[in-house]
C-alpha cells in the first residue's frame, strides 16, 4: 500500500499474505525497484521472514540509512535520513515511532496483529494507549487481521459483528479514521481457488485528525490494481467470450499508457510482465480457477527471469 500525496510518497506497508504486497523475495526484488523509481520516505516490512541479523542487508538493498525491527523481530521499518526517528512503543505487535522532519513532528505506527482474538486485545489497548498520551499527527498502518464489516470479506463463514466490535471500539477510542484508497478492497487470499476461496481486508491505514490537517490530501495507492479496475469496466453487446476480449485489449493498451508515462522506455519488458501480472492477479480474483492460477504463476517466472538480466546490468 501506497500512502501518497500530489507531492510526496511516504510510506509502503507490507506484509507476507498480501496481494501486490511483500510476501517472498521476488516481491522485495519489486519493492526494490519501487523504491528506486519513487524514493519512498518510509518503508514498514511485516512477517519478512528473516531473522533480525539480516536487516543491515536489507536496509543497503533499499538504499536507506535507517532502520529498526521491533522485539517479536516481525516489523522492519526503513525511514529517510532526512527524519529523524525515535522509537516510542515497541511491542509484539506493533512498532510506534516518533519522526522529525524539518519543522514537522508526527508518530507512525506500524501494526502486525495476532492472529487471535484475546491477543489483539492487548493491541488495542496499547494503541488507545498512545493515542491518550498523543497530541502529533499520527498514522497507524499495517495488517490488523480482523475485518469491520462483511463487505470486507467474500467467501468464507458468514462475517459476524461480534468479531469487529473491539476492532471497531479501538478506533472510536482512538479518534482514528481511515484514509481512502484506490483499488481492489481486499488485500488478502487464502491461496485456495473456486469455492474454497476466501478474501479479506486485513490490511488498512488510520490516521487522528492532526494528520489529516497535515495531508489532507493523501490517499492509499494499490499500486496497478486501481488502474487495471478503471478499465475493466467496458460498455460492450455480444458473447461473455468478446466482452472479455475487448476488457482485456482495454486493460493493455491502458497499462501501456501509464508505463511509457510513468516509466518510458526503459527496460519495457520488465514493466509490461508488472503490468501482465497485475492483471492476471485481477483475474485471479474475479475467478480463483486452476487455470488463471497457473497462468499467473507462468508470468511471475518469467519477471523473474527478466529481473536477473536487470539485475546483471546495473552491476
Amino acid at each position: 500500500m501506497l500512502i501518497a500525496t500530489a507531492q510526496q510518497r511516504y510510506g509502503f506497508f507490507g506484509t507476507k499474505d498480501g496481494w501486490g504486497l511483500v510476501r517472498s523475495q521476488k516481491d522485495f526484488d519489486r519493492l526494490i525497484d519501487l523504491n528506486r523509481r519513487h524514493h519512498y520516505k518510509y518503508i514498514a516490512l511485516l512477517e519478512p521472514f528473516q531473522g533480525p541479523q539480516e536487516l543491515e542487508q536489507y536496509k543497503s538493498k533499499l538504499g536507506f540509512q535507517n532502520a529498526y525491527c521491533n522485539k517479536s523481530s516481525k516489523i522492519w521499518i526503513f525511514w529517510d535520513e532526512g527524519w529523524m526517528g525515535m522509537v516510542m512503543k515497541d511491542n509484539i505487535q506493533q512498532l510506534s515511532m516518533q519522526f522529525v522532519a524539518g519543522r514537522i513532528k508526527f508518530m507512525v505506527t506500524a501494526v502486525y496483529a495476532r492472529c487471535d482474538a484475546l491477543e489483539r486485545l492487548e493491541l488495542w489497548e496499547e494503541l488507545e494507549e498512545i493515542a491518550g498520551n498523543n497530541q502529533e499527527p499520527w498514522l497507524v498502518g499495517g495488517d490488523f487481521n480482523v475485518i469491520l464489516n462483511e463487505e470486507e470479506k467474500q467467501g468464507g463463514r458468514e462475517f459476524t459483528q461480534y468479531e469487529a466490535m473491539d476492532f471497531s471500539q479501538c478506533i472510536n477510542n482512538c479518534a482514528l479514521s481511515e484514509i481512502g484508497y484506490y483499488g481492489s478492497k481486499f488485500k488478502w487470499w487464502n491461496g485456495r481457488i473456486e469455492e474454497h476461496c476466501i478474501f479479506k481486508r486485513l490490511d488498512r491505514v488510520l490516521c487522528n485528525q492532526a494528520f489529516e490537517e497535515l495531508l489532507p490530501n493523501c490517499k492509499i495507492h494499490h499500486m496497478i490494481r486501481n488502474i487495471v479496475e478503471e478499465n475493466w469496466k467496458v460498455d460492450f453487446q455480444g458473447s461473455p467470450f468478446l466482452e472479455f476480449q475487448a476488457k482485456i485489449k482495454k486493460v493493455k493498451q491502458a497499462l501501456t499508457r501509464w508505463s511509457k508515462e510513468t516509466f518510458g522506455d526503459i527496460f519495457q519488458q520488465v514493466r509490461m510482465l508488472e503490468d501482465e501480472i497485475g492483471v492476471k492477479e485481477i483475474q485471479l480474483e474475479i475467478n480463483p480457477s486452476p487455470k488463471n492460477r497457473e497462468e499467473l504463476s507462468r508470468k511471475e517466472a518469467e519477471l523473474k527471469k527478466i529481473r536477473y538480466m536487470e539485475e546483471e546490468f546495473w552491476r
